[in-house]
């Protein structure tokens, strides 16, 4: 499985020599990268124009809608006329959507070419971009198309942040609780205790955020990297949170927001069956407060029958009844296997309900 490299002011000396070292030259080389995160064009320019390969670069605004097949087959398009071939080398720069998106082109373009990510939020160098997974929306839900596809490379440079929205950041730190609450609990003391200001800037402490979150999910990868036992525990927070992303729309209710509810969520089943540890839910919370991130659903909660054939259409789904990842204690999860839909429904509403 593919190790991120972290540090400040790293890719433009990294980027050359990581693609000199591939295994296989690459014949060319195509880029996708966020408009928003122009700051790591210059960088990337730089490194590939002294490699002296064919490049070529298409920018996009990303979007949870434009995370499409439409959109896919879009990029595969300009591959193809701009020459692509079995031998190119695709560069994904940017969110979890540009990686996404841009390591599903490439596992099907030519049945796949070899792809490198560049994240350029906190949620893509903490989580997204790590782990192989590559995926599309379909109308019904998020990532319900996609393949394992390992980038050659992951190079998180924490100095890409310095332009980060403030809510895209808070989405970073959400996926960073959830990954403290899976596999290492030091992780919530941590963001606990540093201050606020130096958890909310690219500086050592998200540095450090991103380095001990992208090692624990690493550590789970690589023991099951098709996710067929202890992978599902990266799950957390996500059978709740992807129904309630979907019933909200993204601009209502971005990945990490939500992501964040279905951690409450997740903490209240496992509080109500006796399972998580007392304060647990109250903690976290608290931390999702300081973090700047929602306790709240936006606006009036759909019915429970809404949310019952949202929650029916999750990935983790066997046989119509759920897999659902409930917390322990802080750094341990179980899964609870057979879990019924309007079951989980049911905890939604008594726990964002009015």
């Amino acid at each position: 499985m593919t190790h991120p490299s972290y540090g400040r002011k790293i890719l433009a000396p990294l980027l050359k020599g990581v693609i000199e070292n591939l295994e296989t030259a690459p014949t060319s080389i195509f880029v996708l990268v966020d408009r928003r995160a122009k700051i790591a064009l210059e960088p990337i320019k730089k490194s590939l124009g002294a490699i002296g390969l064919p490049t070529h670069v298409r920018q996009w605004w990303p979007s949870e809608q434009r995370k499409s097949f439409g959109e896919t087959e879009a990029l595969m398009q300009w591959m193809i006329r701009t020459g692509v071939d079995r031998g190119s080398l695709l560069i994904a720069a940017g969110g979890g959507i540009t990686t996404d998106i841009g390591g599903f082109a490439a596992s099907s373009i030519l049945r796949g070419i070899k792809w490198g990510a560049i994240p350029t939020t906190l949620l893509g160098m903490a989580d997204a971009a790590i782990g192989g997974k590559t995926a599309v929306n379909l109308p019904e839900g998020k990532n319900l198309a996609g393949a394992f596809h390992a980038p050659e490379f992951i190079i998180c440079d924490i100095s890409l942040l310095k332009s980060l929205a403030a809510r895209e950041w808070n989405c970073g730190l959400g996926e960073i609780i959830k990954t403290g609450m899976v596999g290492h609990g030091e992780l919530l003391s941590f963001l606990e205790e540093t201050s606020a200001s130096k958890i909310r800037r690219p500086g050592d402490a998200a540095l450090r955020m991103a380095m001990e979150a992208g090692e624990v999910k690493l550590r789970i990868v690589e023991a099951d990297p098709l996710e067929r036992g202890i992978r599902k525990l990266l799950n957390l927070g996500h059978t709740f949170g992807h129904a309630l992303e979907t019933a909200a729309g993204p601009k209502n209710l971005a990945h990490g927001e939500a992501v964040g509810l279905g951690l409450l969520c997740a903490l209240r089943m496992s509080e109500e069956l006796s399972i998580s540890e007392p304060g647990y839910r109250r903690r976290i919370h608290a931390l999702m407060r300081r973090c700047c991130l929602p306790v709240n659903y936006p606006g009036a909660l759909p019915p429970r029958g809404e949310l019952t054939e949202l929650l029916k259409r999750d990935k983790k789904s066997n046989a119509g009844k759920l897999d659902v990842i409930l917390p322990r204690i802080p750094g341990e999860c179980l899964v609870v296997h057979g879990v019924e839909p309007p079951v989980a429904a049911a905890v939604i509403h008594r726990e964002l309900g009015d």
